[in-house]
């Protein structure tokens, strides 16, 4: 079944309306009716014919063109294109939040209607956002090809989350190497150590803004995505939440501050691998803990107790509470400690401890308000509150406790416990043997308080320049009583405010003096234990009494009876 128009210059067109193809007939016609075809002439003919709105093979027109202008009589069919009905497709996104309307050009064939695009939508359960029938139809009606969305869902509008932020630069804390005011540089010391206190604000927490939900082409409610409402972390070691503000956080002690995820911890511990030129100087509100060693010139200052590790060389420690260093100490490192300090590994200083008259001398020291034990001490300073205990030696120390010093093992062998050097002790001085073969002198006391005899001296020292002031003084101001041509009024004021002064001094010294010497009680029962032996040459005193021991004895007890040094065995 087919319909052919009108036939002109050996040309007319036909639709096949079975395969619905366009074909081209050519018939042998006159040569003064033939005409040099072209593919324009071809498509003014299809639209003269009203098949201008067919689908036109643009490559067929041009074989068509060829065959025509070069066919001698010949008559043939050619296809040229096709009737074709417009075409739909619709397409939900994987999300469901938009639907695209794919539309195929009408040529000559069916239109789209829109009673055939809401069946499919409805089919497909397209409810929200669906685009307008009227402005479906209108797209439609023009015959186009298109692509449009034709329905599109609301977009959920997302939360924002908690957020967590630090009132304190934990992570931008630079420390520096000191530039003195010479311009010298001090890489030893790095700057203080970040410290919080007790109730410092520590973090801010943002609450979390809620999102809007939204609902995708099948009317489904979409879920906004953020607004997660995260706590402060469950670790608060050392921080609290604000009573006054939940989503602050505050320091509940004194320490370091550590980020941890969505909040800060306060340890009172601070951990450092060693202490040298990397760490710098350490100067912390809590405890220390350091995993290896101090090295020289190094200075270490902690509120609470420190804990070494390895060993310790020429370097300064100090604490508020109780010092343990697991290694040695050597040079003239300086230790100091509110309570008690041990040394497992020993204490060796560089030299001798000998008493200067420079008060800023650098001496190998160890003083404690609570007790001292190490593993052995030489060229040392000692000084504990309560005792020292000397596991192995001390040899060439000067040791002073306000209770006992006890020093050597039972297992020593013949070694000397207690060597050369001063051993000062309130109540009792303890060693397995005492003195040296080689004469060097060592002295060992008991008795009376070795720090109270420490402050009298040292007021005795401080009242000889003053009084020789004074006297000095004195006489330039008898000198002016006699010569009075030869000073001023301004000198004259000058001397007697000097004098006053020293005069206040002096009496002060005079009153401390006699607080001490009343609180100088003696103690009956203290002694001092060679549990095996004492070398002859150790000087041993009991109160104010002194004894050289002239041979070398077996185990002795050294005690005062009315005024008398006795030696027993026991």
């Amino acid at each position: 079944m087919s319909d052919e128009v009108k036939t002109e210059n050996g040309l007319s067109f036909k639709l096949d309306l079975r395969s619905h193809k366009l074909l081209a007939v050519v018939q042998p016609s006159a040569s003064e009716d033939r005409v040099e075809l072209d593919a324009e002439i071809v498509k003014q003919r299809l639209v003269a014919a009203e098949l201008a709105n067919f689908f036109v093979n643009d490559h067929l027109i041009f074989d068509l063109v060829h065959r025509y202008n070069h066919a001698n009589d010949e008559s043939f069919e050619l296809e040229i294109g096709e009737q074709r009905n417009a075409t739909f497709d619709v397409i939900v996104s994987e999300n469901k939040m938009k639907v695209r309307l794919t539309l195929t050009q009408n040529f000559g064939g069916k239109a789209i209607q829109l009673e055939e695009v809401q069946k499919i939508l409805q089919e497909k359960k397209i409810t929200w956002g669906v685009m307008s029938p009227e402005d479906i139809e209108a797209i439609l009606a023009k015959g186009n090809s298109a692509d449009f969305i034709v329905a599109q869902g609301l977009e959920p509008v997302a939360g924002v989350d908690a957020k967590f932020e630090s009132l304190i630069p934990v992570e931008k804390h630079d420390r520096k190497p000191l530039v003195n005011e010479d311009g010298s540089v001090d890489y030893r010391e790095l700057g203080d150590i970040l410290i919080v206190h007790k109730d410092d604000l520590l973090m801010q927490r943002t609450p979390p803004v809620k999102g809007k939900a939204g609902y995708n082409v099948l009317g489904e409610i979409v879920n906004p995505t953020g607004g997660a409402d995260t706590p402060f972390s469950g670790d608060k070691k050392g921080v609290c939440v604000s009573s006054e503000d939940s989503n602050q956080l505050l320091s509940a002690i004194t320490g370091q501050p550590i980020l941890v995820p969505n909040g800060i911890i306060v340890t009172p511990v601070l951990t450092v691998r060693n202490v040298d030129f990397k760490s710098g100087n350490i100067r912390f509100d809590g405890s220390v803990i350091v995993q290896g060693d101090v090295e020289e010139g190094m200075h270490i200052y902690a509120l609470e107790d420190i804990t070494i590790d390895g060993s310790v060389t020429d370097a300064k420690i100090e604490c508020m509470g109780n010092l343990v260093i697991k290694g040695g100490v050597t040079g003239d490192s300086e230790l100091l400690a509110n309570g008690n300090i041990e040394i497992k590994g020993g204490a060796q200083g560089y030299q001798e401890t000998e008493e200067s008259d420079d008060p800023d001398a650098k001496v190998a020291k160890i003083v404690a308000h609570g007790s001292v034990i190490v593993g052995f001490a030489e060229n040392f300073r000692i000084e504990a509150g309560v005792d020292i205990v000397v596991e192995k030696y001390s040899m060439n120390n000067q040791l002073m406790a306000e209770n006992k010093i006890v020093a050597g093992a039972k297992n020593s062998g013949k070694k000397s416990s207690i060597m050369g050097g001063v051993t000062w002790a309130m109540m009792l001085v303890k060693g397995t043997i005492m003195g040296s073969t080689s004469g060097i002198k060592t002295h060992v006391e008991v008795g009376s308080n070795p720090y109270l005899h420490r402050r009298l001296a040292e007021l005795r020292d401080k009242l000889v320049p003053n009084e020789k002031e004074q006297k000095d003084i004195k006489k330039i101001l008898e000198f002016i009583s006699i010569h009075p041509e030869k000073s001023n009024p301004e000198m004259i004021e000058k001397l007697h405010h000097t004098l006053s002064k020293l005069v206040i001094e002096a009496d002060l010294c005079h009153a401390e003096q006699k607080e001490l010497a009343a609180n100088m009680s003696i103690i009956d029962d203290a002694k001092i234990i060679a549990e095996r032996g004492v070398y002859a040459g150790t000087e041993i005193k009991i109160n104010s009494v002194l004894l050289r021991v002239q041979e070398n004895r077996g185990k002795s007890v050294f005690r005062v009876e009315r005024r008398e040094m006795t030696i027993n065995s026991r």
